[in-house]
């Protein structure tokens, strides 16, 4: 009888040190919880996905590195550069008017930012491949969007209702239904593909996957809240067009953590891109945000603070770049039923692009 509990004493100790040693591994393979300065708050924005995200971690650990591979490979054949070269009538002020409303009709019926993201990439395909007349972009960007809203699957609005916001009696349900046939044919009925959505939430997840504590989540929330409404802004302006999605993303995350004072530097995140490069998209995402400061400000109020500018300037005069910024018109009214106003009128673009009185040619209100 002795022998036997000693036998049994020995494999409870055994097990015991197994699962120490387990413990310890996964200790060390997540990270401990280092403390941050200051616990922060989440930002209040329908943006804000920070329950999502806490509820993401575990998936993401599974699959996030699959799933990051295939977008990427993806990524090229899902993003036209110099998509107006070909146009003729369509500018990139035209671009920015009907982003513009994209942007206030999506946030008034408070659909997901992926969506919008999805609209705008339908949009830019689409015009990569067929010249327009400058009245059609308005009317197939409403397309795109309400499209994108069927794609995604959640909440929908009416036709009725969605299409009263863009302001013209020709837009009618029938009718956006002959111009969505027409969209979903010359996109070849690929309607799902990476945009910078999944690229902001992927290198998000890596930030909050290093080490899981509640102030480290809340702060890859923020940043990517902050983050979503500078990628909005860098969607206006066609210049930006030219990076890939992934790219942009990380710059528009780097952006984000200058706001919030944030050092969030991680090794695990991709190195895809030459220095060179990430730093010229960078300094150019900056200067975007230091010229339009008053945009995000009253396109999410309860994200960016009132010293933007300060922060962004600094870190733009720190890049070393001395590039002139010049203000361009405001896109006008949408509708005699307007979105919720956010007050933010037509981001300002960065020197170099057409003089002033050409940018306003068709931005006044």
């Amino acid at each position: 009888m002795a022998t036997f509990n000693s036998k049994k004493r020995k494999r409870e100790e055994k097990r015991s040190r197994c699962s120490k040693k387990k413990s310890k591994y996964r200790r060390d393979q997540h990270g401990t919880c280092c403390p941050v300065p200051e616990e922060p708050t989440p930002v209040r924005d329908q943006w804000n996905t920070f329950t999502v995200m806490a509820d993401a971690l575990q998936t993401f650990e599974e699959y996030g590195e699959d799933a990051y591979l295939f977008n990427k490979r993806l990524e090229k054949d899902f993003s036209p550069l110099d998509f107006l070269a070909n146009q003729h009538e369509v500018d990139p002020t035209n671009w920015e008017e009907v982003i513009n409303i994209l942007i206030k009709v999506q946030r008034h019926f408070s659909l997901d930012f992926s969506t919008l993201c999805l609209s705008v990439n339908y949009l830019a395909r689409y015009i990569s491949q067929r010249p327009l007349k400058a009245t059609i972009l308005k009317p197939l960007g409403a397309t795109c969007l309400y499209l994108a809203t069927k794609i995604m699957g959640r909440k929908r609005p009416s036709a009725e209702d969605f299409l009263e916001l863009f302001g013209d009696a020709n837009y009618t349900p029938a009718y956006i239904a002959y111009v969505e046939k027409n969209l979903m044919c010359q996109l070849d009925y690929r309607l799902q593909g990476p945009t910078i959505d999944f690229f902001l939430e992927h290198f998000s997840l890596i930030r909050a996957s290093s080490e899981k504590c509640s102030g480290i989540i809340t702060r890859a929330a923020n940043a990517l809240t902050a983050a979503r409404g500078i990628a909005a802004l860098a969607m206006t302006q066609y210049g930006f067009h030219q990076y890939a999605p992934s790219l942009l993303a990380q710059c528009c995350l780097k952006a984000a953590d200058n706001i919030f004072g944030y050092n969030t530097t991680n090794e695990e995140e991709p190195r895809d891109y030459p220095a060179h490069l990430m730093q010229e998209c960078l300094e150019k995402t900056l200067l975007l945000v230091t010229a339009n400061n008053n945009f995000l400000q009253q396109l999410m109020p309860g994200v960016f603070p009132e010293t933007l500018q300060e922060h962004s300037a600094s870190a733009a005069i720190h890049s070393g770049s001395t590039e002139v910024t010049e203000p361009a018109g405001q896109h006008p009214g949408t509708s005699s039923r307007r979105p919720k106003e956010t007050g933010a009128g037509s981001p300002r673009k960065k020197g170099g692009g057409k003089s002033a009185a050409a940018s306003r040619k068709t931005g006044k209100r």
